[in-house]
């Protein structure tokens, strides 16, 4: 069902290195506040993920170049299982674009900084969903997958929520992050 929207939707992004009969768009161009044009780019990577996506480090230089001059600030989310991979990638990318962030684990890490050449990173912004829960389902269910038990569908926990995401402080003049703050916030 999600696949017709993702063509009509611009604004929803999917790994730009995905096979390129991949339904939607890996980046996009976005209009930003005070008339800035924010280049978005949404990677996955390949460390032990079940599928070979096309190499990110050589996709990203592509877009870069490809765009270059029609963007002020450009943003780069990295959906991948290595943290390894992640802090690669923010140091690769690091003086090239102002924040790096990756996400996959729904486990939020203390490690948000700005890189030596001014991109903000941090490992892994989190999760936003039930506070209560195994990345979001109901604990005793997931348990039961992980003793091997009879499987179930799995259902979101009930309970309170929590947001976990980051700021990102970008200096207007030059495109280089300031500062990087961790949100947490739980309910």
């Amino acid at each position: 069902q999600i696949v017709p929207y993702l063509d009509e939707h611009s604004d929803i992004l999917r790994p730009a290195n995905l096979a390129p009969q991949s339904p939607g768009q890996g980046w996009g161009i976005f209009d930003g506040p005070q008339g800035s044009r924010l280049l978005v780019i949404d990677l996955i990577g390949r460390c032990d993920m079940k599928y070979g996506p096309d190499n990110p480090f050589l996709c990203v230089d592509r877009i870069l170049k490809e765009n270059e001059g029609r963007y002020d600030v450009a943003l780069v989310e990295f959906h991948a299982n290595a943290t390894s991979e992640k802090l690669a990638m923010g140091y690769y990318l690091d003086g090239r674009v102002s924040a790096v962030w990756g996400t996959h684990t729904h486990v939020q890490t203390a490690d948000e900084r700005v890189n030596p050449k001014g991109t903000g990173y941090i490992t892994d912004l989190g999760m936003t969903g039930p506070r209560d829960s195994v990345l979001g389902i109901r604990p005793e269910l997931s348990i039961r997958r992980f003793r091997g038990d009879l499987p179930s569908r799995y259902e979101p926990a009930p309970g309170p929520c929590k947001l976990e995401a980051c700021l990102f402080t970008i200096d207007d003049a030059t495109g280089r992050c300031t500062a990087v703050r961790r949100v947490d916030i739980h309910g």
